[in-house]
């Protein structure tokens, strides 16, 4: 009897710390503070926030990082953590063949310097910003290089902690 009456006492205190609140939700136009740590299918790190200086701070739906982080941070609690698989359209994307160009021999006056592997840094021609490209072969054609990001077409796993949530109320946005 006296087992069934301390068991029901730990159900009842474990029933109301459950039922507490855990504050509100981060949902689109929130402002919200992460901490996160991304690795790749075979488990090495990629990426962790804890290797920068400044927190990872972005308002959700402003696509200021990638879209299955915002994904996976809308309904998540202050404190709370998610271990998510990211597909590479919600990550880095799929790899685009529009993006690996075949640029002649004679552009580059040390063609014989460049090798596969290598990184060549390039201008967008529609934007005019500075891109980093990854020489896939060398040949008497020309240097083939690929503009992908080098994780395109990778799915990546994300350990996401929300550090923070300011309501989108907080920030005077206003719903629509």
């Amino acid at each position: 009897m006296k087992k069934r009456c301390l068991l029901l006492i730990v159900l009842s205190l474990l029933l109301v710390a459950c039922s507490q609140s855990l504050g509100p939700a981060a949902e689109i136009g929130d402002k919200v503070t992460i901490e996160y740590k991304a690795t790749l299918a075979d488990g090495s790190l990629f990426d962790q926030s804890k290797d920068y200086e400044v927190p990872v701070t972005f308002t959700i739906g402003n696509r200021e990082v990638l879209i299955g982080i915002e994904r996976t941070v809308i309904g998540m609690h202050q404190g709370e953590q998610k271990k998510v698989l990211l597909s590479p359209e919600a990550a880095y994307g799929l790899s685009d063949p529009q993006k690996m160009e075949l640029i002649p021999l004679d552009n580059f006056p040390n063609g014989s310097h460049l090798r596969e592997g290598m990184s060549l840094p390039a201008k967008d021609r529609a934007t005019a910003e500075e891109v980093q490209g990854r020489v896939i072969n060398v040949s008497n054609e020309g240097i083939l290089v690929d503009f992908n990001h080098p994780l395109a077409g990778e799915s990546l796993w994300m350990e996401v902690t929300v550090k923070e949530i300011v309501k989108k109320k907080s920030l005077g946005i206003k719903n629509k």
